[in-house]
């Protein structure tokens, strides 16, 4: 089992890095907390080198400070929707679960794009 949550991240992580069918792909992929927690591990990586990128000047000012409003947003949206989900799994409201996987979908086009 454990290979294949690896495998399923892996894939998740594969699709949102490579911008390749985010919009297309992430609904279907959405369909464990395994994938949530892909979109949030995927916010920490690109806001180390973000951070580091910052730091030593490699990125632009406007950048960096673009990154740190999305940085704010995802941090306060992110775990409300992943406690909506996993509330909603759990009742099996299927309506609010498709509007929580909505608002990651979102994050992570966003984080996508400024990647």
């Amino acid at each position: 089992m454990r290979g294949v949550k690896t495998g399923a991240l892996a894939l998740v992580l594969a699709l949102t890095l490579s911008g390749c069918g985010v919009v297309t792909y992430t609904k279907s992929l959405f369909v464990s907390a395994v994938s949530l927690e892909a979109v949030g591990q995927q916010f920490k990586a690109v806001s180390d080198q973000v951070t580091a990128g910052c730091e030593s000047k490699v990125i632009t000012v406007q950048t960096c400070e673009r990154y740190r409003v999305f940085g704010e947003n995802f941090k306060r949206t992110y775990p409300i929707a992943v406690g909506m989900w996993r509330a909603a799994d759990r009742a099996g409201d299927a309506s609010m679960k498709g509007k929580a996987e909505d608002v990651v979908r979102v994050l992570a086009e966003d984080l996508n794009k400024l990647t």
